[in-house]
Order: C-alpha cells, then structure tokens, then sequence
C-alpha cells in the first residue's frame, strides 16, 4: 500500500495506480478509468472493460502556464499530474487493421478490445474502440491531448478509414496533486465532515473527502492524508482545481496538528 501511496503523491514518472474518483485506488492493469468503456461492446456485444491493460494510465508532472490570480498569491499551487480526455472519430473501426498498418499500435482483444496507441511527441497513450470513440490519456497539457488525439485520428486515416473526423474532443478528468505543507489530523476531520467523509485506515491510509457544494456544479473528489498530501480528482479544468483547493485548504488547515 505504501507504493501506492508513493506513486500518486510523487508523480514522478510512470505509475501503475491511478485514483479512480469514486474513493478507491486501482491498479492500471485493472482499470482504465471510471466511464471508458461503460459503452464499448465487443462482437458479442459483451462488455469490455478489461481486466488487464498495461500502462495505459499515469501520473506525470506537468508545467503549469497559466495560473489564475486567486492562486498567484499563495505558496501552494496544485500541480496537473494526468490529463484524461475523449474524442468521437464519426467511423466504425476495423482495430485489426489499425494495428498491423500502425507501428506504433498494438491490439490484443484478450486483455482489452480496443488499439492501444502510443506517441512520443505529445507523449500520451490512445485507447481506440471499434465504435470510433477515442481515450487519450497522460497528456501533460489540454494541447497536448488535443494535439495528440489529432495525431492519432491521422494514423487511422492513413491506416484506411478515410472518412475519420476529429470531433467532439472533451476533457474528461484532471488529477492534480498539492501539499498542504503541514500535517493533518484526519480522524477530527473524518467526525465533523462525516457526511463527506470516507476514512477506514486499516483499509486505506487516505481520507476520501467528496466536495459538492450546494451553490456550485463542481464535483470533485479528494484524497487526504496525514502527511498534508492532497490529491484532487474529477474536475475538468485547471480553474475548477484551483477553486476547489482553494476551498478546502481553509478547511484542512483547522486540523493542523
């Protein structure tokens, strides 16, 4: 458990674990993410949601170019560590043929019924599906994965589908992590906030805490632990991460041991 813990707080390079915003840490080669394949059917229209994918999903430090002025001022300035976005190609898919004309493609149904294509510049990960929708995962920035998703969206032109559009490109999720630089006493914070709250130590070291203001639309989900490291994950934008950390920050800083 502890190398989980070391691999979302740090983000330093590739990680095997990814948060998956409902409260529970997953292994990669056990979840893409939540909603990926909640609509993708194989050619006996079972689900495919696999149960094995390698690094498909990772954390990755990422330089922040615009930073909004509530949080110019401050010292603690959430840091993007993956970028999950969807696009819709508009064409049905033959993934075998993607797979053999691409180099830079692989395809194996037994694990997960969709092309895995992978790109060095942007650096990023693509999940094709038969159905034309398109994941794209561990981008640094929104361009990068737009730019990415357009790359990719090329490869399956030139790979026999030329009717592929690039449309519909949708940020999905964006985990960011922060260090409130002190520690926090979670089992005070876990009583007064118990409607929001999920902490079971013996289980998970983490604090789920899941931020839903009544006078907001952003939902975000966050992962608090007693060093003063936060992850927060669920939002679409820099913005709402900024806003929700803005927030909560107040919050944490009552149960500063």
């Amino acid at each position: 458990m502890s190398d989980i813990i070391n691999d979302l707080i740090s983000g330093a390079g590739d990680s095997d674990y990814i948060f998956t915003g409902d409260g529970n840490i997953e292994k990669e080669s056990d979840l893409l993410f939540n909603g990926i394949c909640d609509n993708e059917e194989n050619e006996n229209n079972e689900k495919v949601c696999p149960s094995n994918t390698n690094a498909l999903l990772g954390f990755r430090n990422v330089e922040i170019e615009e930073v909004p002025s509530s949080i110019v001022s401050k010292t603690i300035v959430p840091e993007i560590q993956n970028i999950i976005a969807s696009v819709h190609l508009k064409c049905e898919l033959d993934l075998r043929l993607i797979a053999i004309s691409a180099r830079n493609a692989e395809y194996n149904p037994k694990k997960v019924n969709a092309v895995v294509m992978r790109l060095r510049e942007p650096k990023c990960t693509g999940l094709l599906f038969r159905s034309g929708r398109l994941m794209i995962t561990g981008a640094r920035m929104e361009n990068d994965a737009k730019l990415g998703g357009k790359k990719m969206a090329k490869i399956c032109q030139k790979s026999g589908f030329p009717k592929v559009k690039f449309t519909n490109f949708k940020m999905e999720n964006i985990i960011a992590t922060a260090d409130c630089k002190f520690p926090i006493r979670l089992e005070g914070l876990a009583y007064d906030h118990r409607d929001f709250c999920n902490y079971e130590p013996e289980l998970f070291p983490g604090l789920v805490y899941r931020y839903h203001p009544d006078n907001s639309p952003t939902k975000a989900v966050l992962l608090l632990f007693v060093s003063g490291k936060v992850i927060v994950t669920g939002c679409k934008n820099y913005k709402e991460i900024c806003n929700v950390f803005d927030n909560i920050y107040p919050v944490l800083c009552q149960y500063k041991k």
